[in-house]
């Protein structure tokens, strides 16, 4: 699947979307994961913002209400939407985890129909 950046970058400006990755889409709306934050932006094609409610339901939310959601967990970690993902934040996060005692795996799936964890 093509990640569609498009509604998100609209939304926030692409200069604030360097935390976000695109995990899928599902029943037209895409999700955004904050890799910081580990919360969820779902948006629509035309920008319209949903909250998950299980079971693939998804209900339409108030975005200023769920982008300060994020903002407020981000600034909890000292961070902020300028704040980026990518694999030098990964090796800190790392890093910080190992000196504080607490073992870190991560794995990264290319195929998830050639993965299995037993």
């Amino acid at each position: 699947m093509e990640p569609n950046w498009k509604p998100l970058i609209d939304k926030l400006g692409g200069e604030r979307c360097g935390g976000f990755m695109f995990m899928g889409r599902v029943n037209g709306i895409n999700l955004y994961k904050h890799g910081i934050a580990r919360l969820y932006l779902d948006l629509d094609d035309n920008g319209n913002c949903y909250v998950y409610r299980g079971k693939s339901h998804f209900e339409p939310a108030d975005f200023a209400a769920q982008l300060q959601r994020l903002e407020m967990a981000l600034a909890e970690l000292g961070e902020t939407l300028d704040s980026v993902y990518d694999e030098a934040y990964i090796a800190k996060k790392t890093r910080d985890l190992a000196d504080a005692g607490i073992e870190h795996e991560r794995f990264e799936v290319d195929d998830p129909e050639d993965f299995f964890i037993h």
